[in-house]
């Protein structure tokens, strides 16, 4: 007599139940098997490019900055000191393709970040880090660390700041920071990038009236070029400047600028 009601039940096909107490135990032996990320060791620094960072002036000299006349007290601060990166390298998943708990092999490096502080108010801010020839924002193919050289990413910021504000959205602005990265990575004649930019070493140059030996030119190669997220602001502003190039020396760090516009900024030690 079947029954009903609370006391109703099946009896489970037995070749159905094999394969549902199959799939429950691979289910915990997935979750139970997971991976360690790997430290593959330090990449170290060659400190090759050293002399290449902002020099600290000797007492009772200072850096400036002269930009449209103004001359400008600035210094170079590393608030954070050496910080400490990862350098992932491959991506390993132990359990399956579709394991979540996939896990990284990566190396550590050393990173330092001197950022340009200008008395009253400067149209331009310069980033120096000091770093590996790496990425930290995607996998890198390293077979040898001890090939990985060193690299100087000097950042530049100009301000452009405009005659009457423009409108952006749903609000309005009265400037805007155009920002171009120039990477310094041996002492060399370079083409580092065909699209982007070239280094080239300089025996001897003139700069602002003043002789220079040894110095390295880093330049965009593609004049008036404008980002996609700035190209609405050229757009309304046909003005919009952003630095093309800088001039490098050793003992020094960066000793000119000058933007696409032909406007000039000088650094010097006084």
């Amino acid at each position: 007599m079947p029954l009903s009601g609370d006391h109703a039940f099946m009896i489970p096909n037995p070749m159905k139940l094999s394969k549902l107490i199959a799939a429950a135990a691979l289910g915990v032996g997935l979750s139970a098997c997971g991976c360690e990320d790997v430290n593959l060791g330090k990449l170290e620094f060659t400190n090759q490019l050293v002399s290449f960072l902002p020099a600290q002036p000797t007492q009772g000299k200072s850096y400036y900055i002269k930009e449209e006349g103004a001359d400008r007290k600035m210094k170079y601060v590393n608030a954070d000191g050496v910080t400490t990166v990862e350098i992932p390298v491959r991506k390993t998943n132990y359990s399956g393709k579709f394991d979540p708990n996939s896990c990284k092999e990566y190396f550590t490096a050393d990173q330092k970040v001197y950022a340009s502080q200008v008395e009253g108010e400067s149209l331009v801010s310069i980033s120096v880090t000091y770093r590996k020839n790496v990425s930290t924002d995607r996998f890198n193919n390293i077979t040898d660390k001890a090939a990985v050289g060193d690299v100087i990413e000097f950042a530049v910021g100009y301000n452009n700041k405009f005659p009457e504000p423009i409108q952006t959205g749903t609000s309005s602005s009265s400037n805007f920071i155009t920002s171009r990265t120039f990477l310094f990575w041996d002492a060399t004649t370079n083409t580092i990038d065909n699209y982007t930019y070239t280094q080239e070493f300089l025996p001897t140059v003139t700069l602002d009236g003043v002789a220079h030996d040894k110095v390295y030119h880093l330049y965009l190669n593609q004049p008036n070029y404008y980002r996609p997220e700035e190209q609405y602001i050229h757009d309304r502003y046909p003005a919009l400047d952003y630095v093309q190039g800088i001039y490098v020396k050793e003992g020094f760090g960066i000793i000119q600028a000058y933007t696409s516009k032909g406007k000039q900024v000088v650094l010097s030690v006084h």
